[in-house]
């Protein structure tokens, strides 16, 4: 099902890793997989908002929608797929980190990333320019180390922004936890 689109978009990704390839930008690139692995970034800043009791709904927002992407990228779409990621397919790769032991296909980093920015796009707007900026580089990093093929981001990202847009909705329609009188996560 996929050997056509992985051979045009591995020889793509290729010309790419020709073009970007350098110190310089694998440093920066490995620094974005070390935040992307295992949610750290999205753990860490969901906790930070749980903390401050002006962004505590939000917090809670951004729980509920790391869990749904992950539960939908993980359990339902993953499994179906069953896309091998594109590294396996490289004679004598190597690479510093440890290869994700999941399908490829729709990349879990970058749904939860633009999930994460789809929660907190109206609620914590100072933030905006550099999550998305952030979503962006995490699915450079995902594609120029060979995670994932172009298509998996791009699925991923659109995943996520649908998941973090159906958690806003879920928990503006269900929840009891109302935003602060003097909430100013939204300036």
């Amino acid at each position: 099902m996929w050997d056509a689109l992985n051979q045009i978009e591995l020889s793509i990704m290729d010309s790419l890793n020709a073009v970007m390839s350098g110190q310089f930008i694998d440093l920066f690139l490995s620094f974005m997989l070390f935040l992307e692995r295992g949610a750290l970034v999205w753990i860490l800043l969901t906790v930070f908002l749980l903390f401050d009791k002006r962004f505590r709904r939000v917090g809670y927002m951004t729980s509920l929608g790391l869990g749904i992407t992950l539960f939908i990228v993980f359990v339902i779409l993953k499994p179906v797929f069953g896309r091998l990621r594109p590294l396996e397919f490289i004679e004598g790769y190597t690479i510093i980190f440890p290869i994700p032991q999941t399908y490829s296909f729709p990349s879990s980093p970058v749904a939860v990333a633009f999930a994460y920015t789809a929660v907190l796009w109206n609620s914590v707007k100072m933030l905006r320019v550099p999550l998305v900026l952030l979503s962006f580089l995490i699915a450079l990093a995902e594609v120029y180390v060979y995670f994932s093929y172009f298509s998996d981001v791009i699925a991923g990202a659109l995943i996520g922004i649908a998941c973090g847009i159906a958690t806003v909705w879920l928990f503006d329609k269900y929840t009891i936890i109302k935003p602060e009188r003097n909430d100013k996560s939204g300036s």
